[in-house]
């Protein structure tokens, strides 16, 4: 019980690697606050935390927004309190070659990416301060933030951002007992790599055979690894970025 009676919040967190975090956080005692674009998504995962024996609070959230994100962190702090813990999951991929991007395209990639990671850890930071007690911030990169595919140039691009603006944060906020660090997976078996498997954008057997263990990840793969970052285990670890593909990245073939 590393998160005992501590408040999380967990964005993104209606499905896959999102909602694998919430449930791993409260499994560990944390009273959880999930948000997600749609209201629906949101609580089906925080049923599944009340299920557990925690409170939870599930809030529609556009996290690319400051306002909708001021009145999120605010609901938080008066139905459950400050929070302790954040998880910036919320994420969007859309892959497209260069000469077919728009300009949507590419804002639509670095807001929900990595804007959001500005916006929710600047509040959750006032939180932190406020209380008292230190924190701890969890980034939600990918291997891309280091590695370039081709045709996924602001999904690859907001994802660098992020592996960066954890070094930042994670140095300006040691003083305050905040910790930043990023989890960056590789290939996670989620709805969305299933969609791109189905629009012929990906293939799953090319994906399996690539990775050195022969598999892609789980979102409870991803959600062990938060947990470690996250809790005073780490206690010594900020700005790191933590790898988490299968062997991926350290495979120098094709």
């Amino acid at each position: 019980m590393r998160f005992l009676d501590r408040i999380a919040l967990v964005t993104g967190a209606s499905r896959g690697i999102g909602r694998a975090i919430a449930l791993a956080l409260a499994r560990e005692g944390a009273d959880v606050a999930v948000t997600a674009t749609s209201p629906g998504g949101a609580e089906s995962t925080a049923a599944a935390i009340r299920a557990l024996g925690r409170r939870a609070l599930a809030l529609p959230c556009r996290v690319e927004r400051a306002t909708d994100v001021t009145a999120t962190f605010a609901a938080i702090l008066g139905e459950l309190g400050p929070v302790d813990v954040l998880v910036n999951n919320a994420g969007v991929s859309a892959p497209m070659p260069l000469l077919e991007m728009t300009e949507q395209n590419w804002d639509e990639q670095m807001d929900v990416n990595a804007k959001s990671v500005f916006l929710c850890s600047q509040a959750a930071v006032r939180q932190m301060r406020g209380a008292g007690r230190g924190g701890s911030i969890v980034n939600i990169g990918s291997i891309v933030g280091q590695n370039a595919i081709p045709q996924t140039l602001g999904y690859c691009a907001s994802k660098a951002a992020v592996d960066h603006m954890t070094r930042v944060l994670a140095i300006e906020l040691a003083r305050h007992r905040i910790r930043v660090n990023c989890v960056a997976p590789g290939y996670i078996r989620t709805e969305l790599i299933d969609g791109l498997v189905n629009d012929g954008k990906l293939s799953l057997e090319a994906l399996e055979r690539r990775t050195p263990q022969r598999r892609l990840g789980s979102g409870e793969d991803v959600a062990r690894a938060v947990l470690y970052v996250a809790s005073e285990d780490a206690g010594f670890m900020t700005g790191q970025v933590v790898t988490v593909d299968g062997g991926w990245t350290a495979y120098g073939y094709l």
